[in-house]
């Protein structure tokens, strides 16, 4: 494989060292490949680690890149045999394996990510992805979905084969939530995550053909034919409004963005309708109790909540525990970057109207264990009351 253009290394420091060229995207994308132990890895593989969308995503970025120094630097670009230019080339070395073509640094810029600093206290920026699976019953029967309930009822997991569009890029322990189609009710009945490398087996629908598929271990399983589940209206504002929450096919991604709120969409439904206690909860001396009765008809009500007021409370208190001071980035690094609950300080539920929300006065951050302990009674505890309880315990 050609080396591509020269560029040095302390050319690439002048080029590091300019924001109006380079964004930090792009610089997260070579500290990427140098934090991975074989220090090389393809675009999609990128795209998994980062959290975007897919191989285009990074590709797309250093196109960009390269463009921009060629228009400021007398770069003598290499061309393809088809006569169309590269640009990875000015970055990386690389290799094919098998379908995939591997990126590595080039010396040069490595040299000069050390000399900016930019390569000191690298943790990997590995935000696990998300995947959405479908279910519709008029398509597929799921004969032994209440088997399955009971199961995550006593254990705590349940696990189910299901098909798999993203099979190139889905990974064990990526995120998965299910949502049901069809008729109506419509919404995520379950949660989990993926355990196995995708395989390929029969079709579920008995076609004459292999599909991919993948193992998933489900953390709650709801049955839309008893239970409440959260339905599609609760997922058309802010970022979960971006997603496609009614999927051709199962397995495909979650927008990053979009993953996150419904993280907490769930967490709050899973909490309010009392399906089941919080996670991180101690739930050994509550047993049967975790789980309510059959409900043949079930009725929700949705109190919206304002993204752009979470915002302001998080740009006024930032991204630690109001409560414990747990900051997620400081433990787990740019995983842990900008994650966080945020707790109304009065019950959405008990206003019974709209009501201008003070996103100072209202809003607070709490991390997920706080969170759950705040909901422990009804009316939840303040912030202060569990910080009393958290320092006299």
């Amino acid at each position: 494989m050609p080396s591509g253009p020269h560029i040095s290394t302390a050319t690439f420091v002048e080029i590091l060292q300019n924001d109006k060229l380079v964004r930090k995207d792009e610089v997260l994308i070579f500290q990427t490949l140098h934090a991975l132990a074989a220090r090389e890895a393809s675009a999609t593989e990128l795209a998994r680690l980062l959290g975007w969308r897919g191989k285009n995503d990074v590709q797309n970025k250093i196109l960009g890149l390269g463009r921009r120094i060629l228009q400021k630097y007398d770069i003598q670009q290499s061309k393809r045999t088809n006569g169309t230019k590269r640009y990875w080339d000015l970055f990386f070395t690389g290799r094919y394996e098998g379908v995939y073509f591997l990126y590595r640094l080039k010396p040069e810029l490595e040299a000069a990510l050390a000399e900016c600093g930019l390569l000191r206290n690298i943790s990997l920026p590995i935000s696990r992805p998300a995947y959405l699976f479908a279910w519709n019953p008029a398509k597929w029967q799921w004969a032994d979905l209440e088997q399955q309930v009971e199961e995550w009822q006593k254990t705590g997991k349940s696990t189910q084969v299901w098909s798999c569009v993203s099979h190139r890029r889905i990974r064990p322990g990526d995120r998965v939530f299910l949502v049901r189609l069809g008729s109506t009710p419509r919404g995520i009945m379950a949660s989990g995550k993926v355990v196995s490398e995708p395989f390929t087996a029969p079709h579920w629908n008995g076609e004459d053909r292999e599909i991919w598929k993948v193992v998933i271990e489900f953390d709650v399983l709801l049955n839309p034919g008893r239970d409440s589940i959260l339905t599609l209206e609760f997922l058309d504002t802010g970022a979960l409004a971006k997603q496609q929450w009614t999927p051709m096919s199962s397995g495909v991604p979650i927008l990053p963005e979009a993953a996150q709120e419904l993280e907490e969409e769930w967490f709050h439904f899973l909490t309010t309708q009392q399906l089941r206690f919080p996670p991180f909860a101690d739930a050994s001396q509550h047993g049967s109790q975790l789980y309510e009765g059959a409900a043949i008809e079930t009725v929700q009500t949705r109190y919206e909540r304002n993204t752009y007021a979470r915002n302001l409370c998080l740009e006024h208190y930032g991204y630690a525990c109001a409560a414990c001071e747990f900051d997620f980035e400081k433990t787990y690094g740019s995983l842990g970057h900008k994650f966080i609950h945020v707790h109304h300080r009065t019950m959405i539920s008990t206003a019974g109207q709209p009501y201008q929300v003070d996103p100072v006065k209202d809003l607070v951050p709490v991390c997920p264990n706080c969170h759950a302990m705040l909901h422990r009674q009804n009316p939840p505890l303040t912030v202060d009351e569990l910080k009393h309880r958290m320092a006299r315990d």
